[in-house]
């Protein structure tokens, strides 16, 4: 029987991303982007945006990926807040920041969820207090993906491009 990558009846596996892996993320992204819908992001990015804006952003901590048959299925990105970020939507320094991208052929596998075992433990072994995932409003998904994590809404508004916007949290530490 043939088993097509994202087949709930092939084992996956998680690990930190590396510089390896960044033409195969970006092209998960972009793939997420053209369908539209479910993220945030609008607007396609080549290699070299994606790494600065993955992997060399400042503020970036990590990055997981879900692998399935060599081949990445999913990612989860880390990053700190900015602490000088002007935005309506300021978080304290402490705070990080989450974005989760499964490929549509690999959903409801559970690779989310074991990314954020992942990323979870990476958190909390550098005392983040609170991980934020800001999500679109019209994100029925993603929604209840991460209240399935244990993250609650504390927050909802329109973003500096009139997007509107629910924002999650969970917490680590008592603050």
């Amino acid at each position: 029987m043939f088993k097509s990558i994202g087949s709930n009846l092939m084992p996956f596996s998680v690990r930190i991303a590396g510089s390896n892996d960044i033409i195969e993320m970006s092209n998960v992204l972009n793939d997420i982007i053209i369908e539209g819908g479910s993220t945030l992001q609008d607007r396609i990015f080549t290699i070299m945006e994606f790494e600065k804006y993955f992997f060399k952003n400042r503020f970036a901590i990590c990055s997981h990926v879900a692998v399935q048959e060599d081949a990445i299925i999913g990612f989860q990105f880390l990053e700190w807040s900015d602490p000088n970020w002007s935005g309506i939507d300021k978080l304290p320094s402490n705070w990080g920041l989450i974005a989760t991208y499964i490929s549509k052929t690999a959903r409801r596998l559970g690779a989310g969820k074991k990314l954020f075992g992942a990323t979870k433990s990476y958190a909390s072994k550098i005392k983040m207090c609170s991980i934020n995932a800001t999500i679109s409003s019209f994100n029925k998904g993603a929604i209840k993906f991460y209240d399935s994590l244990g993250f609650y809404e504390y927050a909802q508004y329109e973003n500096q491009d009139g997007q509107n916007c629910i924002s999650k949290r969970f917490d680590l530490c008592d603050e």
